[in-house]
């Protein structure tokens, strides 16, 4: 439901999961609930600026600076995610930034779908700021190549329709999974 953009089933789906006791949780389905709930608590927050929201994901961001000590190669990109949602909201600039690493990231660690969704957020933001309608959409192209990529067929077709993007632009760009060493 999160890949979908249905954020409600989402919500729905993470508090199913985060109700059953810990013992039953795996590990890896606890990071992933915290980091969608973060992006989805920053998301809420832009509508409503309630202040639970951020609370939430700002709760979110500190178990992932303290997960990164483990394994940076597992929590960086996802962390440096969540930091741009948060700093989106005050510095569109700096959230940039965080937009950026987060996507170097995730491609140097192979997690093209992260990378996809780290361009898809920097992409819906970027829509939002006056004059940077075309950076938005150079974000979102890239995220339709990596989730072509991913193999998620039905969301890059849906990248392409909810953004209007045209069908031949896939070849146009730099394969977005080659490593800054291999350039």
């Amino acid at each position: 439901a999160f890949w979908e953009g249905n954020y409600d089933v989402a919500e729905s789906h993470l508090r199913d999961i985060s109700s059953l006791p810990s013992a039953k949780q795996p590990k890896l389905t606890t990071i992933y609930l915290t980091f969608f709930s973060g992006i989805l608590a920053f998301h809420r927050y832009r509508q409503s600026q309630a202040e639970k929201d951020l609370r939430l994901g700002m709760d979110a961001i500190c178990k992932f600076e303290f997960w990164l000590k483990f394994s940076p190669s597992n929590f960086e990109n996802k962390l440096f995610l969540l930091n741009a949602e948060q700093t989106s909201l005050l510095d569109i600039e700096e959230a940039k930034k965080h937009y950026e690493a987060s996507i170097k990231s995730a491609r140097d660690n192979g997690r093209v779908h992260e990378q996809g969704l780290a361009n898809e957020l920097m992409g819906k933001t970027f829509s939002t700021v006056a004059n940077k309608s075309a950076y938005a959409i150079e974000c979102l192209k890239k995220a339709r190549i990596c989730y072509l990529q991913w193999g998620a067929m039905k969301k890059a077709a849906s990248i392409r329709e909810k953004y209007g993007l045209d069908m031949n632009d896939i070849n146009s760009h730099r394969n977005p999974l080659k490593h800054a060493r291999d350039s």
